[in-house]
């Protein structure tokens, strides 16, 4: 495990290696990532501030419903839904407590669903944008599942660190994506070869692509979390 995280550090020592038959000297590329994957849920999960604020909303991407200076409200939910949940928590206010668990425990299971199909996207717009090299879809998923493993604690980081300190979310956030851009640059270099000019338009094209699959996979994560509590 500490020669795997050693290793991780250096961008592309670990899929370099993989591919040259190294494979008793490292954690292999799946059994990594799930298991620094199924951690940083854990921590998102778990891991809140000691005084956090009583809840009096619970909130989807596009809907909510709470009570707000002792008025009930409800946004993007059909009008009868808005009734029936403002019947139920009228006579039971400890309900929206259950309701933002029931939240809190959905978010961490689209996360894994998430974080799951990110590397096997990620995986096939290396191949698309490599295509004329025509190499194997192992090789794209290996580099792809050694970049998430690098990725995911970072990214784990900034959200616990945005939740007790809102205040430098945005410096962390930009220091964060600079840091994940020029490892996933040196990785594909490495890995790939190449005229460096060329990797960094691929990289700015998987980049651009990448963004809008996880948009997509998390709006269809959201819809699932909303349909099951609420509707």
């Amino acid at each position: 495990m500490w020669r795997t995280m050693r290793g991780l550090l250096r961008p592309g020592h670990l899929t370099l290696a993989y591919l040259a038959g190294q494979r008793r000297r490292y954690l292999t590329p799946l059994r990594l990532f799930l298991s620094i994957c199924l951690l940083c849920v854990g921590l998102v999960h778990w891991v809140r501030p000691a005084h956090e604020k009583p809840t009096d909303q619970v909130s989807f991407v596009h809907a909510k419903i709470g009570v707000k200076d002792g008025r009930f409200v409800c946004e993007s939910l059909p009008a009868e839904r808005c009734v029936y949940w403002q019947r139920r928590i009228s006579a039971d206010p400890e309900l929206l407590k259950d309701l933002e668990q029931a939240r809190r425990s959905n978010n961490q299971m689209t996360r894994q669903a998430v974080f799951l199909a990110m590397p096997p996207s990620l995986a096939l717009l290396l191949l698309l944008v490599y295509w004329p090299r025509k190499q194997a879809f192992g090789l794209h998923m290996v580099a792809s599942l050694h970049l998430h493993s690098f990725m995911l604690p970072l990214i784990t980081a900034q959200v616990l660190l945005a939740r007790w300190f809102p205040g430098v979310a945005w410096i962390s956030g930009g220091s964060l994506a600079a840091v994940v851009l020029a490892f996933s640059a040196v990785t594909l270099q490495r890995i790939y070869q190449g005229r460096p000019w060329l990797t960094g338009v691929k990289l700015a094209g998987v980049c651009v692509a990448y963004i809008s699959v996880f948009a997509l996979w998390t709006g269809l994560a959201a819809n699932w979390n909303l349909q099951r509590i609420l509707m």
